[in-house]
């Protein structure tokens, strides 16, 4: 059976979330596509009271070079004022472009070739904003016109999310301020 990367990339990503989840002491469970329960979620995070759980959303792309961290696809000109991101944690999962063109499913893709930028979910929503403003603002070459946001790719300054990079420790500390 051939496997399409677009869809194997997200998979893997949530995957790798999940490991270095639990790498770090953070008990993280796949919502195993159950996105009517847990709309915009593909990780459950159990805190000390078991009447909480903490939400993450994962999204895997292509970092376009080692200067930006991509966040996500935009679906249109509303993603200017509302918010994006729902859960209380959003992983952002960037490949190395050649490690994640180049792999045929054979196990050479690993964790090596991932960066992992957690980041909570109003500080994702004000990044991704301001990324997609700053998009939006820039004329196109040719025409000097508007640019139109449906399906842009939006990135952000890699200096912007150094805070974020493998911050696991923000997810454990929200789950144990639940306690």
């Amino acid at each position: 059976m051939q496997i399409r990367k677009q869809q194997s990339h997200g998979r893997i990503g949530e995957a790798c979330v999940a490991a270095k989840c639990w790498m770090h002491g953070i008990p993280a469970y796949n919502t195993s596509g159950l996105r009517a329960n847990f709309a915009g979620s593909d990780l459950i995070v159990d805190t000390p009271d078991p009447t909480r759980k903490l939400l993450v959303q994962v999204k895997t792309g292509y970092n376009p070079s080692p200067d930006w961290v991509y966040m996500t696809q935009c679906s249109g000109e509303q993603e200017l004022e509302k918010s994006k991101f729902v859960s209380d944690f959003v992983v952002f999962v960037n490949l190395d472009k050649r490690a994640g063109t180049k792999h045929t499913h054979d196990g050479s893709l690993d964790f090596q070739h991932l960066s992992f930028f957690v980041v909570p979910r109003d500080e994702a929503n004000r990044l991704y904003r301001a990324a997609l403003a700053r998009e939006h603002a820039r004329p196109l070459i040719k025409t000097g016109g508007q640019r139109k946001l449906g399906n842009l790719a939006v990135v952000v300054a890699a200096s912007e999310m150094a805070g974020f990079k493998d911050a696991w420790h923000l997810i454990k500390q929200a789950s144990a301020d639940d306690a």
